[in-house]
């Protein structure tokens, strides 16, 4: 059995560390980023020949595809992408059981780990033009007390 410092160290694919997240600012324009990161990584992972030969997801690529889901469900937990981090804990399910298990990898688990990515950059597309909506600035609309008060100053001033 690995130990945690093998899985935290970097790959020799290029896989950041969770400790680069801590380094981050905790704004929502850096979660966003880092977890876009994390799910260009995540395709980088399966992007390569995995459809067509599944055999080629190393134990160091599922392991490294593991810590990117991580670092993104962090990412999406701590910027309120809830929808997001359910979709991660799903799959979660699939990762763990390549990682126990290596010969049930097949081209319907490497689709599976592919169509997430998809479906995750959605999701956070999804979820900052909700954002952006609800901080837009409402229009001033009167109120019965000022237009009273408005009607008052008219009046006085004629």
């Amino acid at each position: 059995m690995r130990n945690m410092q093998y899985l935290t160290s970097k790959h020799r694919i290029g896989v950041t560390t969770p400790a680069r997240l801590e380094q981050r600012a905790d704004t929502s324009e850096d979660l966003v980023a880092a977890a876009v990161d994390a799910l260009n990584e995540m395709g980088n992972i399966t992007a390569h020949q995995c459809f067509t030969h599944p055999e080629t997801l190393t134990e160091d690529r599922i392991t490294a595809y593991a810590l990117a889901l991580m670092r993104l469900r962090e990412c999406a937990s701590t910027a309120g992408f809830d929808r997001l981090v359910n979709a991660c804990d799903a799959l979660a399910v699939t990762v763990s059981r390549l990682i126990e298990d290596r010969s049930c990898i097949c081209r319907d688990k490497c689709e599976a780990l592919t169509r997430f990515v998809g479906h995750a950059k959605t999701m956070i597309q999804m979820s900052i033009e909700r954002a952006k909506r609800c901080t837009l600035p409402v229009p001033e609309i009167p109120t019965p007390s000022d237009r009273v008060n408005v009607e008052r100053n008219v009046r006085a001033s004629l």
